[in-house]
């Protein structure tokens, strides 16, 4: 799905580098590298997330059109103010980095696919010396729309169920899924997607995702015993 690869550009704020970093592509090919055969039957019909939890976890690898890799680890790590605490881990071959949202709506979001009944309370990053800044309030305000764009695939709405049939990833063996195209505006650019979802795959459902330009996404790991990151 594109909404999740642009979601990963947009809200992550990562060290820049242009060089391999063979640290980092050792963590990068290794989740990718994983491989379980646990099989996930079509118990229920994916039509919306299952109910967040603290906890919840999904990994994902990203592959872009350029075959250039990346992981995100995307975990509900609290509640607070009726809201939940997303933590975001990103980590490519030149580039890592770690971040905190609180979110509220996102229950309503699901409910009626309408991006404007999320709110993003705080934002919290930590910078190259491992210090967390906090960006809220006005500074906030100026980015809430651009960030809302990417929270909204994860509590996109599904009106239709399609079988997608038996799925496999590196996360495990997914029957029944609910395949879905898509189309999203970003940047001017109208871009095509196909995802397949199931309703085992906590946050947003995701087990796998195509779109136009041969970007794709993969499951590689969830579940739901997370814990944070960034302390």
């Amino acid at each position: 799905m594109k909404t999740f690869s642009v979601l990963l550009g947009v809200m992550f704020v990562i060290s820049c580098g242009a060089s391999v970093n063979p640290q980092l592509k050792s963590k990068v090919d290794s989740q990718f590298a994983q491989s379980q055969q646990t099989t996930y039957t079509g118990t229920q019909k994916f039509m919306k997330p299952k109910p967040y939890a603290v906890g919840q976890y999904v990994v994902m690898g990203q592959t872009d059109s350029d075959g250039k890799k990346s992981v995100t680890r995307m975990a509900i790590v609290g509640r607070e103010q009726g809201g939940w605490i997303i933590e975001t881990y990103t980590v490519s071959d030149n580039q890592e980095g770690i971040m905190q949202m609180l979110v509220a709506g996102l229950e309503k979001a699901a409910a009626t696919g309408n991006v404007d009944d999320i709110d993003l309370l705080w934002v919290k990053v930590k910078d190259e010396d491992g210090k967390i800044q906090t960006i809220e309030g006005p500074m906030l305000s100026m980015m809430k729309g651009m960030y809302k764009k990417g929270i909204a695939s994860v509590s996109m709405k599904i009106t239709t169920y399609k079988d997608g049939g038996i799925i496999q990833v590196p996360a495990g063996i997914f029957k029944g899924t609910n395949v879905v195209d898509s189309e999203a505006s970003f940047f001017g650019k109208k871009i095509k997607s196909k995802g397949w979802y199931h309703y085992s795959v906590p946050i947003n459902g995701i087990v796998k995702s195509i779109d136009d330009d041969g970007n794709s996404v993969v499951l590689l790991k969830f579940g739901f015993d997370a814990t944070p990151m960034m302390r």
